[in-house]
């Protein structure tokens, strides 16, 4: 079931082809009948106004999907709320990148929207008629996608000028980044598991309870430097029905397990030996025996693809810092 929370927003924010139609000031117009329609302004940024006209009107080929995927009601009005508020965050920032593009003389030629508008095309597999086609069946015009485009293209220029410097990435950044992608990866990989448990009942005295965690460290020093687990689960673990079969608690899928035992073993390799880790009273070590294979490339091959994961989500997190200290120095008056 969607929900305001669980609905793609920021997705569809970034995917949908979008325009502006920004104004200034505080407009009393007349409508077709006549009658006197009050503008109403929802954001200042600098000398210059977003009305709600602007808003709802750039607001339109989000709302025209929202409506085939979620029916009328409480729900959906959650989710155009949520849509609303952030569209109008996105239409500050475009302002305050406008305003650092103009302090720094930088400017998107028509020409580099044309390239922009094939490279799109190019994206999804379509030629750049068929891309102006699918803009205007969702309620835009081609000048509306060119401005989209623009905006675009202006923000990369400022990100790769003002942002992108300040990003700097390490191998050990690359590893982490590596081991993350493995872990979500393993979180649908089926693996067999092995286990040593050592029981402490409840009662037990501190003293005792610290000799059973003494043992559970033996234990793991001497996995790790090659004795047998199975030999040693036969021999110290307290599970009776995985002792006789030497800690095998056989094929397990994710999810199968109680989240803490399953949070230790997505961090683990094959043949890896965990530190002991306290489950309930009880100390516990695991071993992964077997896992199913994975799709991942070794981290050597995919090294430049995780590096390039890992600097996006850097520059996004710099992005969001550099325009708060744009605001710092614009008026920004948000009223919605």
């Amino acid at each position: 079931m969607l929900s305001a929370s669980s609905f793609p927003m920021r997705r569809l924010l970034r995917s949908s082809l979008l325009a502006v139609a920004l104004g200034a000031g505080v407009l009393l117009a007349p409508s077709a009948a006549d009658a006197i329609i009050v503008e109403k302004i929802v954001a200042v940024i600098g000398e210059q106004a977003i009305f709600l006209s602007d808003l709802r009107h750039r607001a339109r080929p989000i709302l025209a999907q929202i409506a085939e995927r979620v029916p009328p009601g409480p729900q959906r009005n959650a989710i155009e709320s949520e849509m609303y508020r952030e569209l109008l965050q996105q239409m500050v920032d475009e302002r305050l990148v406008q305003i650092a593009a103009d302090r720094s003389q930088k400017k998107v030629a028509s020409d580099e929207v044309d390239r922009g508008l094939s490279n799109i095309a190019a994206s999804q597999g379509m030629t750049v008629d068929e891309l102006l086609a699918a803009a205007i069946q969702s309620g835009m015009t081609v000048q509306e996608l060119r401005l989209q485009v623009q905006r675009q293209l202006l923000e990369q220029k400022m990100l790769s000028l003002r942002v992108a410097p300040r990003v700097r990435i390490s191998s050990e950044d690359v590893r982490i980044g590596y081991s993350k992608l493995q872990r979500e990866e393993r979180k649908k990989l089926g693996y067999r598991l092995q286990w040593i448990v050592l029981h402490v009942p409840p009662a037990s005295s501190s003293e005792a309870r610290k000799e059973r965690r003494d043992l559970a460290d033996k234990l793991v020093a001497l996995a790790r430097g090659g004795s047998d687990f199975a030999d040693l689960a036969s021999r110290y673990s307290d599970d009776a029905p995985t002792r006789v079969k030497g800690g095998d608690l056989g094929a397990v899928k994710p999810g199968a397990l109680a989240q803490p035992i399953e949070d230790v073993a997505l961090g683990l390799d094959v043949g890896e030996i965990s530190a002991p880790f306290q489950f309930g009273p009880d100390y516990i070590v695991l071993r992964i025996a077997e896992r199913d294979a994975s799709a991942l490339p070794p981290l050597e091959q995919a090294h430049d693809r995780v590096a390039s994961e890992v600097f996006t989500e850097r520059l996004q997190k710099a992005r969001r810092q550099w325009l708060d200290e744009l605001k710092r120095g614009v008026y920004v008056d948000v009223r919605m």
